[in-house]
């Protein structure tokens, strides 16, 4: 009787480890959003205005932006995973900053000078940052007009003033951005500058130039690559920035045996490589012929798409 007993409590033991088992595995396959952005406003829900201020004082309110895409990113300094995901959203800025679209950090610091040190001294982070500097879920309001339950949270709005996506994941912001965004932003002036030979001169310039490592060779590794740049009045290219890569993928019978995880190794390693190439050739190019307004030359922003393949 004793043996069945404890084999009874044996197997209810396992049925409860197997069960809590599913269930960490099941939050963890459905990704952080599914424990701690479930009260987020949905997708289509019109964006709160608010009026939030600067740190010298300045009146910023969501409705200015109407028009474009619009990251809000809630943090705080004080917050280990907010600064953990400060270098993400750097990169994300540098990335989608020359498409229109627009970010405002919105802090639930309550020290004005630490909440200055982190985002400005500190991590350099460029762009738009508000607070009302009051307590969290206890003096603040903004927190409860956006369902803010967890920092860092974040927003994409959309042009139309209505909520694209609200997630607690960068890497998801990240993918919608790649989806949504707007081509780049360039100059609008009377003459467009232009480069000697057009696009077939361009083409023929940055495939003459460009090197391979052994890997991107033996994996034929391909990418397009979209980098803003500034022809400045005498012709010179200066500032070149890599705002998209697509296309990305590795065609040889050697790379497609790897498993998925040593393909992701091959391309983030060539992907860094072609980044550095696409910057040093695009600021290396012969002088182009400046834009013009009103008959002058002026400096401008343009944009080109650059094809790796090994």
């Amino acid at each position: 009787m004793k043996r069945i007993f404890l084999a009874a409590a044996c197997l209810l033991f396992m049925a409860a480890a197997t069960a809590s088992a599913q269930t960490t595995d099941t939050v963890q396959a459905a990704g952080l959003d599914a424990r701690y952005a479930v009260n987020m406003l949905k997708p289509g829900t019109p964006a709160p205005d608010f009026k939030l201020k600067t740190y010298d004082g300045k009146d910023i309110r969501l409705s200015q932006y109407r028009g474009s895409y619009v990251v809000l990113d809630f943090w705080a300094s004080w917050c280990p995973d907010c600064r953990r995901d400060i270098p993400a959203m750097k990169a994300l800025y540098e990335q989608f900053r020359d498409h229109g679209v627009q970010f405002i950090g919105i802090s639930f610091d309550t020290d004005r000078d630490a909440w200055a040190k982190t985002y400005w001294d500190r991590y350099q982070m460029h762009w738009i940052q508000v607070s009302e500097l009051k307590k969290f879920r206890k003096a603040t309001v903004i927190d409860r007009l956006y369902k803010i339950d967890w920092i860092p949270s974040m927003y994409l709005v959309g042009p139309d003033g209505r909520i694209v996506m609200g997630t607690v994941e960068i890497n998801k912001l990240k993918e919608k951005l790649e989806t949504v965004a707007p081509a780049p932003q360039t100059s609008r002036t009377d003459v467009l500058p232009s480069f000697d030979g057009g696009q077939e001169a361009v083409a023929g310039y940055f495939a003459q130039r460009q090197y391979h490592t052994i890997q991107s060779i033996r994996s034929k590794v391909h990418a397009e690559m979209t980098v803003v740049f500034n022809v400045e009045m005498d012709g010179s290219v200066t500032g070149a920035r890599v705002v998209r890569v697509t296309n990305v993928k590795g065609t040889s019978r050697h790379f497609l045996k790897m498993d998925a995880a040593k393909q992701k190794r091959v391309l983030d390693r060539c992907m860094e490589f072609y980044k550095e190439q696409a910057v040093r050739l695009t600021n290396s190019m012969p002088k182009w012929k400046p834009a013009e307004q009103k008959g002058r030359p002026v400096q401008s922003r343009a944009s080109l798409t650059i094809v790796f393949q090994a």
